[in-house]
């Protein structure tokens, strides 16, 4: 009877729907027992996910798999949509969706109940729109003059050794501050031995796209070594850096890498350091190493559900904090 009241919903006015499908904003609606009735073409395009893909699937499922910034789970007694047909009121929070492809994007999400002509609780809609942190990149302009890292797509290590040397010369001539980040995958080795050849290219990838959603507006993420990564964070401070690699730590190991069949969570190390007058890039890399090693010590140390305690960055630490 739900599943009846809900196509009737969609099939009673074309025209609404198609509206729907032309929205930038992802849309899906779920009857009572959270099963997909509709997924609009926004819903593809932030998702990765075809409307055929997901139709009759359940989105609790291993589909979006919703997470907060301290990497925990959305879905069971945090899922909007469950509390929304619990109590009828509206909901908005910001989360971060599984792409198709693994990585992690930052969405506002708005959740609202469907009512039947009775006014009985049939299902719920959620809306959702990628929260955008950054300007997109000129991609033709930076791979014309080639600063692209094809693999990646993002900026390759001459591009962000040059952002580098500008940030430097801001910080020499005006005093601005910035925070200076690797991100590097763990266990390399091990990695390729039990998955094989492509793997790491393939994980690079996904974390390349995580962080590349994730970071500031202003920042500038390069694509430094086969399996690192390196971020200038314009203009921020200690607490705000050490948050920076925290939060980026949780999503980057929330990715998931679909590798024939198997879902791979990839381990990644993050650590950062703030930048100092008259330091040069060797002092940023030679204090970037103690912070990573102190960021690997602090896998070990980890609450029962698994979560990091994000406490390898402490006041002091490798002057990371001003």
């Amino acid at each position: 009877m739900e599943d009846l009241v809900l196509q009737q919903a969609l099939d009673d006015d074309d025209l609404h729907q198609a509206l729907l499908d032309h929205l930038e904003a992802g849309i899906y609606m779920v009857d009572r027992n959270r099963r997909i009735r509709y997924w609009n073409r926004g819903a593809e395009h932030i998702s990765g996910y075809m409307a055929h893909e997901v139709a009759g699937h359940f989105c609790q499922g291993d589909l979006l798999m919703h997470c907060d910034s301290e990497g925990v789970g959305a879905c069971g007694k945090g899922c909007p949509l469950t509390a929304v047909m619990f109590d009828g009121k509206p909901r908005e929070c910001d989360l971060f969706l599984r792409h198709r492809h693994g990585h992690r994007i930052p969405v506002h999400i708005r959740s609202a109940a469907i009512y039947d002509a009775a006014g009985a609780i049939t299902g719920a809609v959620e809306v959702f729109e990628q929260v955008t942190t950054r300007a997109p990149i000129d991609r033709g302009a930076l791979e014309a003059h080639g600063c692209m890292d094809d693999l990646t797509e993002v900026a390759n290590r001459r591009y962000g050794e040059f952002k580098l040397g500008q940030a430097l010369e801001r910080l020499r001539t005006f005093g601005i501050p910035f925070g200076w980040m690797v991100a590097e995958i763990d266990d390399v080795a091990k990695l390729e031995h039990r998955y094989g050849h492509g793997i790491v290219e393939s994980a690079m990838k996904m974390i390349a796209r995580t962080l590349d959603h994730n970071v500031g507006s202003l920042d500038s993420l390069s694509h430094w070594d086969r399996t690192e990564f390196r971020i200038e964070v314009h203009s921020c401070r200690g607490k705000e850096l050490a948050g920076m690699v925290a939060r980026l730590e949780v999503l980057a190991r929330a990715s998931n890498l679909e590798w024939w069949g198997d879902s791979i969570r990839v381990s990644v190390s993050i650590a950062g350091v703030m930048a100092e007058p008259g330091d040069t890039l060797a002092d940023l890399e030679n204090r970037l190493a103690n912070a990573l090693a102190k960021s690997r010590a602090g896998h070990g140390n980890r609450d029962a559900e698994g979560s990091p305690k994000n406490d390898f960055l402490k006041l002091g630490d490798e002057r990371c904090l001003p």
